[in-house]
């Protein structure tokens, strides 16, 4: 087995091929050991007419990996899951408001399939956050997605969906967060053992493989995302970016069938929220 200088097995992508060779997704892999960013790669490649929708790029380690709000996403080289998945037609949602929701889906059926001890524990943190723990105030972060889409004349050419994932890494090996947001862990840290990074990935691409395929209805991906986020019914302080950082302060009490936040205020008055305007935190 290769492994890294620091003893972590890295993916092993020739398994993944025989796995995923007649899937929809995951059928093209294009495996880094070092990259600044799986999302820069994703982008060059979906250009290219010949690249079908569902390849991955898959990388050990990014030296440039970037949230939202460019956020540095961190993690140890061959520990996480570092992946960006391009969708082009037919995998792409008619609303591509859906596709955030189908992105934290298939996280949460990946991990709970591989590790189904977790399942009471799964959840999602609104926007784009995939969370461990009961509630929104005990949770912490395991993973994060970002998406982003490319528009020719007001035309979808594509969506590339990035997941990160915590997989292997020690509590040292975790990146020190500001107080105000939720800690990070590991899927080791969880259950206490190693995890078959490539097992997972394999679960990863089965399960947006369910998803992308003409069975789930809106309303059905609409109301399974909704019940996986801990955010609802929690008190939160709402940075409003395009505000000038304006803060509000209320309780998350919905999500629309686009996927924005419905907060209602102290006063009682009910704010819409788009995703990429605001960032939720507990008071």
């Amino acid at each position: 087995m290769i492994t890294t200088s620091n003893q972590h097995p890295v993916l092993n992508i020739a398994r993944m091929a025989v796995a995923l060779k007649d899937a929809a997704i995951g059928h093209d892999i294009d495996y880094f050991a070092s990259v600044p960013s799986t999302m820069q790669v994703a982008h060059q490649l979906a250009t290219d007419a010949s690249i079908r929708s569902g390849a991955l790029v898959v990388a050990e380690e990014q030296t440039a990996g970037i949230g939202r709000h460019q956020r540095r996403w961190e993690a140890p080289t061959a520990q996480a899951l570092l992946v960006s998945l391009i969708l082009k037609g037919e995998h792409l949602p008619v609303n591509l408001a859906q596709l955030p929701m189908i992105a934290g889906i298939a996280a949460v059926r990946a991990l709970a399939a591989e590790l189904p001890e977790l399942t009471d524990d799964l959840g999602l943190k609104w926007p784009n956050d995939i969370m461990l723990g009961e509630d929104l105030a005990s949770a912490k972060k395991v993973g994060g997605i970002l998406i982003e889409t490319s528009y020719v004349q007001e035309q979808v050419e594509y969506a590339i969906v990035g997941i990160g994932i915590n997989v292997n890494q020690t509590q040292e090996s975790l990146p020190q967060v500001p107080p105000n947001v939720p800690p990070p862990t590991s899927l080791r840290l969880a259950v206490g053992r190693t995890i078959d990074r490539t097992s997972l990935l394999i679960a990863l691409c089965r399960a947006w493989e369910e998803l992308v395929t003409p069975q789930d209805s809106p309303h059905d991906i609409h109301h399974e995302w909704r019940n996986l986020l801990l955010t609802l019914g929690q008190p939160v302080t709402v940075i409003l970016h395009r505000d000038g950082e304006r803060q509000l302060n209320g309780v998350a009490v919905d999500v629309t069938a686009d996927g924005a936040l419905v907060v209602m205020d102290e006063l009682g008055r009910s704010h819409l929220l788009d995703a990429g305007d605001v960032t939720t935190r507990l008071p």
